[in-house]
Parts: C-alpha cells; structure tokens; sequence
C-alpha cells in the first residue's frame, strides 16, 4: 500500500512539474482562438507556463497602448487547495504589482501596489467634460472574496492632487484639487472607498460596490466644490449627491 501511495505521487509530481515547466506560448496557441474580436491583441508569449511573460496591445476605454505582463505561480499554495500567482503589469501611464489566488476557501488579490496617470482615466470622463492630472498611488490594496460577498478589504489608494478640468470651466481655467486620500474598506460584504482631504482628514464621498445586489454607489459631499473654491455657503458635510446604479458587468 505504502509503495503504491509512493508511486501515486510520483506521478502526479511529474505531472504538475511537466505542466509548470510547459512553454506557456504553447499553451497560448491553443487557446487565443477562443479570444479573437477580444481588445488585447497578444503580440508574444515567453517563458513558462510556471514563470512567463506577455506582450500585448489593450483597446479599451479606459486603457489603450502596449503593455507588459509578467507572473509567477506560487506552487506551495497549489497544496493548500489554491492556485495564487505573482503579477507584475506595465504600460505607458501605470505599473501594477501584486497577486492573485482562487481556491477552496475563496478568491482575491494581494499585496497591490503601483502608480496609475489620472490621465488614463480621461478616455472614459470625456463623455463627462472631465479631466485631470496627478498620479494614484495604490499601497498595500488586499481584497478577499468568498463567492460574491466581500470578507476583507484593507489598503490606500492616493491622488496626488492636481489640475482638473470640468463642465463650463474650459481647459483654460482649470480647477486646481490638493491631494486625496482614499481608504479601501469592507462593511456588510461590501467593498468601500472612503475619499478624505489627505491634509484635514475630512470626508470628501465615497465610491462602493455591491456585488451581490449588482450595484454601485456614490456619495459627494459639498466639502468638494470648498476644495474647488466653488462653495455655495452652508454646511460642508451636507450630502450633493448620493446614488446607486446597477454594474456594467
């Protein structure tokens, strides 16, 4: 018995290590059919299936350009139950580093960290007569999921402040914002940015998503157009917006 349970894992340690030491371009090959019409366009697959690499174009409303993909699987967690990797992302105007991991007790990312141009963004806020400039900061961003609910969230996601452009101002008369702080956090099983002056600390809003009722939610509050120098007078904590719209996926 002991020798048959030997010989057991004998074999399926080649074949994990067989799999792990594949040419991921091979495994490209078979399965890039299934993403024709997709808006990544892969120009080269290096590396393995366990340690590799990936060029490719992105056209998507929010990010276009070339960019550069790297992973590594973390094998230890494959006998706990849970496929995790490392990933390191890169283009023109961000760089992403972190991980990733789906298993037996849930899926998530970890250890996210990077700077993104506040500039990506102006491909989708052009249908809202908004731009801006600065840099966000991603520090420390954990997220953990068991099905559709929330069970951690934790990390900062900075704006370094900047020129912005909006409705009936014009692109010469800027509104110039100081820097934000924004606070990833979970409460009901739900995922939370709360936005505060990084100076006062005040409450600026707050963006969530509702995964398992399919929503996403805003608030603003006045202390914004204060920040702006547009401030109608009265109390900063008052509410000016606060709604919810289903998700686009």
């Amino acid at each position: 018995m002991k020798i048959r349970n030997l010989i057991l894992v004998g074999v399926l340690s080649c074949i994990v290590f067989a799999i792990a030491l594949l040419p991921a371009s091979l495994l490209w090959n078979a399965v890039s059919g299934s993403l024709q019409g997709s808006p990544l366009q892969v120009e080269r697959v290096g590396g393995t299936v366990w340690n590799g690499y990936a060029l490719a174009n992105v056209r998507t409303p929010v990010l276009q350009g070339p960019v550069v993909l790297d992973w590594r699987l973390k094998g230890y967690r494959l006998l706990l139950g849970e496929l995790a990797v490392g990933l390191h992302l890169e283009g023109n105007a961000f760089q992403i580093t972190g991980g990733g991991h789906w298993g037996l007790w849930g899926k998530g990312i970890t250890h996210l960290n990077g700077d993104v141009q506040a500039s990506m963004l102006d491909q989708s806020l052009r249908e809202f007569g908004i731009s801006a400039s600065g840099v966000l900061k991603v520090d420390e961003v954990n997220i953990n999921l068991s099905g559709t609910t929330i069970t951690t969230a934790e990390g900062m996601i900075s704006w370094s402040g900047g020129s912005v452009t909006a409705p009936g101002r014009g692109s010469r008369n800027p509104i110039d914002f100081p820097p934000v702080n924004g606070q990833v956090r979970e409460e009901e099983g739900n995922l939370y940015l709360t936005v505060t002056e990084a100076r006062g600390n005040q409450l600026l809003g707050e963006l969530g998503l509702l995964p398992e009722k399919g929503l996403g939610s805003l608030k603003v509050l006045q202390r914004v157009l204060s920040l702006a120098g547009m401030s109608p007078g009265g109390d900063d904590n008052k509410v000016l917006a606060n709604m919810q719209q289903p998700l686009p996926f």
